[in-house]
């Protein structure tokens, strides 16, 4: 990892760290919410990435990173659609079963994680056509079901490895992409909502934007780590 990367890391941990702390303000602005919850899964996978680059995680738990990242990922949007699905038709119970967040579900044991990703399928197979207009289709149910079986197979069995160390600094160049374009493109302004009613929020979350240079020692910015 070179030193610019360093430097964005830093500013996306204390971004997360932002995001963590005013959960109440933001999730009240539904689209600021699948913002930041889409940032939590990148920054997931960003730092289970570094393990690999650093050598300090198998080729097994690489595959298992990429399986859980997709099912945790769908698993969450499918929880979103319900949860909208129960509000508008005044469900509670249903709406109280499928709150769940990337960080909930990371923070999981393995068989917690799975049980948990199996329910909210379970409650989309039972709505079905239901949730079209929420953006969800039978298509998208029955691959959450094929993420949740890979998952289930994998840590039931573990596979060979399949990520290497040099494929795993092509992802970490490509997860900062994302990430920067997701905080410019849509953090940025959907923040500025909370400026006026929540300034502590939007403060922190300012404050967490700025790109600090943490040089070191001068090195060739294409050394790796």
């Amino acid at each position: 990892m070179n030193q610019t990367q360093r430097n964005h890391v830093a500013m996306f941990t204390a971004t997360q760290t932002t995001f963590n702390t005013h959960q109440a303000a933001i999730q009240a602005i539904p689209a600021l919410a699948a913002t930041t919850n889409q940032f939590s899964l990148l920054f997931g996978e960003l730092t289970q990435v570094q393990m690999i680059q650093a050598g300090q995680t198998t080729g097994t738990s690489a595959l298992k990173i990429k399986e859980e990242a997709e099912m945790i990922q769908d698993t969450v949007q499918m929880a979103a659609a319900i949860y909208v699905y129960a509000i508008d038709n005044n469900l509670p119970d249903l709406q109280a079963r499928v709150s769940i967040s990337p960080s909930e579900l990371r923070q999981m044991n393995d068989e917690g994680r799975k049980t948990t990703c199996l329910n909210i399928h379970a409650e989309a197979a039972k709505l079905d056509g239901s949730l079209t207009e929420y953006g969800t289709t039978p298509e998208m149910i029955v691959k959450l079901k094929k993420e949740i079986d890979d998952f289930a197979a994998l840590i039931a069995s573990p596979r060979s490895a399949i990520v290497t160390r040099s494929q795993a600094t092509a992802r970490l160049a490509e997860i900062i992409d994302q990430m920067n374009h997701l905080l410019r493109d849509k953090a940025d302004k959907l923040m500025l909502l909370l400026k006026q009613n929540n300034p502590e929020a939007y403060n922190a979350y300012k404050a967490s934007r700025i790109i600090v240079d943490l040089r070191g020692p001068k090195k060739d910015n294409g050394d790796e780590e």
